[in-house]
Formats: C-alpha cells, sequence, structure tokens
C-alpha cells in the first residue's frame, strides 16, 4: 500500500477545512465591541494607489464586510466602477458563512456587469461590475479584491475609514505611493479624536486606522461626510482621457476646464440665432430676456444623461443639442448660457454638489481638484446672482429648490475659476401661510374651505402638487391632514405663480364628528389644518450635535363658525415661546358672538447646535405639539 498519495489527499483536505475555516472570516472572530448596535463590520478595507507618472495609475482594493442583518447589506460595497479608460486587469469575489467557511466564489466572468445609469441614459459607457449574491441567513462575510489601471489621474481615490452610521470598522488601511517627481496635495479632515497611525515616507504616504466601534445616527444629526475623518489627495498636474491639466488653486483649476473643456463649444447657428433675436424683439431688460430664453430652454428641450469619455466633464456642443432638442447637465446648461451669449447676456457654467439632505455639500474650501457632480448656471446680477438649473422643465426661472441651493459652487469663467454661494433658502424665507374658514354644526362636522401659499423651500415640497393625477392629489391631501378621521376633499384649485414662485392651494374640505361631543358639550381641536407633532427622539445621553438646515415660518390664521347654541367655556391665553430655534405663537378672539379666529405662528432657526442644548429644542417641540392640539371646550348655552 502506497501511503504518500493518501497522505498527500490528508494534507490537501486539511489544508482546505483549515483555510475554509480561517478565523479571518469568521463572525466569532469578530471583537465584541465592534458588533454591538452594528448592521455590518467592515473586517478589512484596504487600499493601495500606486502613481507611476501623470498618466499611469494602478488601483489595488480588498474589501471584508461581515453582514449581521439585512440593515447591513448597504455596506457590502462589492462593485467597481470602469469605463473605456479604466481597465480592470484583475477582479474576483468570496462569500463565507457565519463560521467563514466559504460557500461561494465569484469569478471575473460571474459578476453582473450594467450601465452605470442604464434608467436615464442614452449615450453611456460608465459602467458597474458587482457582486449578486442573496443570503439565505445571517450573518455572512463578503470579499471583495481586484486591481485596476488607467491614464486619467485627475481623480485619486481617497481615504473614508468609516463607512456609515451602525457600520463598525475593524481595519482601514490606505497606501499612495507616488514617483517623487509628481507634486500632490493632501488634506486630512476631521482626524481629531481617532488612532490613526500615519506614515509619511519619500515615495509614500499610508493611513491606518484600527476597532473603530459603529455610531448610531441621532435625529437632526449633522451629514456623516461633515464628522466622519476623511483623507483629499490632489494633484497639481495630472491627466484626462488625453488632455493634461495643471491646477494648484480653484482660479486654475477654472482656468484648465474652461480652456480644455468648454471653449468654442458655444456657437450655434445663424439660424438659431435670429430665431431668438426674433423672439425677444422689443425686450430691452436683460433679465426678461434671459427669462424667456430659460423657458424656451424647458419648452424645446429635455434631460437625457450622456456620458461618453471626457463628455463626463466636456458638454455636448451648442449646436447638437439645438439640433437633437436634449442633453445632460452639462450639455443643457452649456446649451442655455450660448443663447444667452447670443444675445449679449454674460452668464457661467457652474459645477456643484446636488443633492438634498445629507447630499448638501460644498466644494471643498481652499482644496482644488475634480470635484461635483451637477452643473448649473449663474448670471450676474449685481450683489445678488441668479441661479439657474438647466435640466428642469418646470422650475422657475432663478429658483434651485433643496437640490443645489445654499452650497460653495465653481463658477468657471475665461479668467479663471471663482468659488461662489448659491442662493439660500433660509428661516422666513421658506414660508406657508394656511388660511381656513370653517363651521362647525351641533353634530360635530366641520365644512369650510382651505388656502394654502408656499414660497422658498416650503413652495419646492408643494409645487408637484399639480402634476398628479386627481386621484393622487385626493389621496395626498387625506395623508396630509391624516389626523381628521373622515376627511372629504373637492374642489382641489392649484395656482402655480412661477413669477413670484407662489404656490396656491384651495381645497374645500369636511369631515363628520371632527368635534367630540360630551353632554352638552363640543371638544373642538381649533388648529384642524396645520398641526406640528414633529417631536425629536428622546436620548439619554446624546453624542452629536444637532443641525436644522434651513429653517422654516408656518403661520396660520383660520376663521371658525361656532354653532348657534354653543360658545367657549374659556378661551385660550395667549401663548407665546422665543428661545435660540424659535419662536410659536397662538392666539385666540371672538370676532362676534359665534366667529373666533386662530392664528398662529411658528419660526424654526436655521443653525448647528451643541449636543448640550438638544433636551432644550426637544422639549421646544414638545410644547408645540401639546399646543398644537389643544381642544376649546365649547358649552351649550341653556334657552
Amino acid at each position: 500500500m502506497n501511503i504518500r498519495p493518501i497522505l498527500l489527499l490528508f494534507i490537501c483536505v486539511f489544508y482546505y477545512e483549515a483555510y475554509s475555516q480561517n478565523l479571518d472570516y469568521s463572525y466569532l472572530s469578530i471583537p465584541e465591541g465592534l458588533t454591538k448596535k452594528a448592521n455590518a463590520i467592515v473586517r478589512l478595507d484596504e487600499t493601495e494607489i500606486n502613481l507611476s507618472s501623470l498618466s499611469k495609475m494602478e488601483v489595488t482594493r480588498h474589501r471584508i464586510v461581515t453582514i449581521l442583518n439585512k440593515n447591513g447589506r448597504g455596506a457590502e460595497n462589492a462593485f467597481v466602477n470602469y469605463d473605456p479608460g479604466i481597465e480592470i486587469r484583475k477582479i474576483e469575489a468570496r462569500v463565507y458563512d457565519q463560521l467563514g467557511k466559504e460557500i461561494r466564489k465569484i469569478k471575473k466572468n460571474d459578476f453582473k456587469d450594467v450601465s452605470a445609469a442604464q434608467d436615464f441614459s442614452l449615450y453611456e459607457d460608465n459602467r458597474v461590475k458587482y457582486v449578486s449574491y442573496t443570503p439565505t441567513s445571517y450573518p455572512y462575510t463578503i470579499e471583495i479584491s481586484y486591481t485596476i489601471s488607467t491614464k486619467n489621474t485627475a481623480f485619486i481615490r481617497g481615504w473614508h475609514p468609516v463607512d456609515e452610521y451602525l457600520v463598525s470598522t475593524e481595519k482601514s488601511k490606505y497606501k499612495f505611493i507616488h514617483n517623487n517627481k509628481v507634486k500632490y496635495r493632501i488634506k486630512e479632515k476631521n482626524f481629531e479624536g481617532y488612532d490613526i497611525i500615519k506614515k509619511n515616507e519619500t515615495n509614500y504616504i499610508s493611513y491606518e486606522l484600527s476597532n473603530l466601534p459603529s455610531v448610531t445616527r441621532e435625529d437632526l444629526s449633522p451629514a456623516y461626510h461633515k464628522t466622519e475623518p476623511s483623507l483629499i489627495v490632489g494633484l497639481d498636474k495630472f491627466h484626462l482621457e488625453g488632455v493634461d491639466g495643471q491646477a494648484s488653486d480653484w482660479k486654475s483649476m477654472g482656468k484648465w476646464q474652461y480652456d480644455k473643456l468648454l471653449t468654442n463649444r458655444d456657437d450655434l447657428s445663424p439660424e438659431t440665432i435670429d430665431k431668438v433675436s426674433s423672439m425677444l424683439a422689443g425686450i430691452d431688460d436683460p433679465i426678461e430676456k434671459a427669462k424667456r430664453i430659460y423657458q424656451y430652454v424647458q419648452e424645446n428641450t429635455r434631460y437625457i444623461s450622456v456620458q461618453l469619455g471626457i463628455g463626463g466633464w466636456m458638454p455636448i456642443h451648442a449646436k447638437e443639442v439645438d439640433k437633437v432638442k436634449y442633453g445632460d447637465c452639462k450639455g443643457l446648461t452649456n446649451y442655455t448660457k450660448a443663447l444667452l451669449k447670443s444675445q449679449g447676456i454674460e452668464s457661467y457654467y457652474s459645477v456643484v454638489y446636488a443633492g438634498d439632505g445629507y447630499g448638501k455639500k460644498n466644494m471643498e474650501p481652499g482644496f482644488a481638484s475634480m470635484q461635483g457632480n451637477h452643473v448649473i448656471l449663474n448670471i450676474p446680477n449685481g450683489e445678488e446672482d441668479i441661479w439657474l438649473e438647466c435640466t428642469s422643465q418646470v422650475l422657475p426661472f432663478g429658483f434651485l429648490g433643496n437640490f443645489t441651493d445654499d452650497r460653495d459652487v465653481l463658477v468657471i469663467k475665461p479668467e479663471g475659476g471663482e468659488i461662489k454661494r448659491t442662493k439660500s433658502y433660509i428661516n422666513e424665507e421658506n414660508k406657508m401661510f394656511t388660511k381656513a374658514s370653517y363651521s362647525l354644526s351641533e353634530t360635530g362636522e366641520i365644512q369650510g374651505k382651505v388656502t394654502i401659499e408656499t414660497k422658498g423651500i416650503q413652495y419646492n415640497n408643494h409645487y408637484r402638487i399639480k402634476s398628479l393625477s386627481d386621484q393622487k392629489q385626493d389621496e395626498y391631501y387625506k395623508r396630509y391632514w391624516g389626523s381628521i378621521n373622515g376627511l372629504e376633499v373637492n374642489n382641489i384649485q392649484l395656482t402655480n405663480n412661477k413669477k413670484a414662485i407662489l404656490f396656491k392651494e384651495e381645497i374645500d374640505v369636511a369631515a363628520k364628528q371632527y368635534g367630540e361631543i360630551i353632554n352638552d358639550r363640543i371638544l373642538l381641536q381649533v388648529n384642524a389644518f396645520d398641526v406640528n407633532t414633529n417631536i425629536p427622539r428622546r436620548y439619554r445621553n446624546r453624542k452629536q450635535a444637532f443641525e436644522i438646515m434651513r429653517g422654516f415660518l408656518d403661520e396660520d390664521e383660520f376663521t371658525i363658525t361656532l354653532p348657534d347654541a354653543f360658545s367657549p367655556e374659556l378661551l385660550v391665553t395667549p401663548i407665546k415661546i422665543e428661545n435660540d430655534f424659535g419662536t410659536y405663537e397662538v392666539e385666540m378672539e371672538m370676532k362676534s358672538a359665534k366667529e373666533l379666529l386662530y392664528k398662529r405662528k411658528l419660526f424654526i432657526k436655521k443653525g448647528t447646535y451643541a449636543k448640550e442644548d438638544y433636551n432644550k429644542y426637544r422639549n421646544f417641540r414638545r410644547q408645540i405639539a401639546k399646543n398644537d392640539k389643544l381642544k376649546l371646550v365649547l358649552i351649550k348655552q341653556k334657552t
């Protein structure tokens, strides 16, 4: 009997079992402190960037993530973006069960391969390879490793060792290897309080962070990118799709983009120029001309993504947009700019980070690089510039909404770039005025009319109602006034005044048994149509500062006709609460024997506040919620 093959088989089996049960991949090997209040744990996130020249870069990534539950699946990040300028040298993924046993291996050809913007793009060569895995149980671990090479060095991947809320980090490593002749810049953000190991050697820099427990998101927490540690890397000289670039500040960055990406792309045919000039005949005011041109673009073009090669940053020629009547944000902005230029109106192509809520982000101050994800148009207008969202067919002239408002953007001019701040919609500018007139019957039924007028971001939140079907509008208002049981909505009249940027809603309403009948009394919640019961969550030991992003003002005036036989037992004493966060006011008065007037004002102020003040703000909102639901006692008069 030959024992050597048997021994070899035993060794191979033992090696496989040892490898597949490797504790590096086992859920059991994770430090206990990292699993507490976590949906996922990043076991390892390693990035190595090798920049050998201005037009040659290789990026290697290795990521291992243990997913504890379905809410942690977003932390997988088992994908790689690529396009014709990026070559995937190698890519592989593996999936392990909770004990670290390999249950699936995904080779390059097994990855799903889709367009990066397949739902809204006409031309698209940006693609994504990703792992498609549906777990049968939790926890499980997913690992991906890949290497890509590219000639494009305008974008240097940075370091973000903290993924997101409720995701722990066991180890995150970053290494940037560079040619000594390459001049690079770095910016370290929010490193304070983190035990980061940093090395800065002759030809590389590296960072490492270990054993960082998850953070629970608290109500009103600032956007994660404002507080998480991160590293940004940029080059003074770089390469982008065959075009060399040089920029060390925002002025030179804007100059390069103007010269290389925008110059000679805003010409129009003589026929189009004549058509526009004829359309504007008799209009002398340049702003009025700009309004009419913006309307022309909205009525004659549509948005569609176009991402081909350097087209990811270079706009389609204005003549082409004029011909085909569509374009992406770059093409439509450049086209609008060209139409304005044909009439002697100055405007500037501007790069912005678009996004609401946590997506609200500035161009990085003092650190010039290829940034942003959207383009808008800037029209100088004295002290207050005009900003245009050229992809929208419905937004009023000069109105940005919450997608691009109140943030620093790069305005690109022939002489260079300039950082400017877009229009800010804050505090009283975000106003809603609700006026109602309704009658109350002896049986508790109410019937009347409500008018709502909104401006600023509140306009942005309401104007889309007009585009809904009749059925959807009915459903919307029944949700909006969801606290009114049995609400009937009739005769909805909606007016979108784009010139004034004001949206007006007029609705006839009725509801049976709104007033609560108790013997010879009726309990009436006077504030029927603007009740704010939003109370932030309670925390025993708040960890983070809190932010009110924009602020708003709600004003209400309700006139209530009381039933003939009833009158108030006692009117509510005027209420006024004023503090650092805003103001709340309520007052009632009898205008006649049967007519009650209710007035309310709620002002919430924009600001970032210390965590120590959170309970004060929460108590303020509790008082608002309580007083908004105050009920008036109506007594039946004896005859």
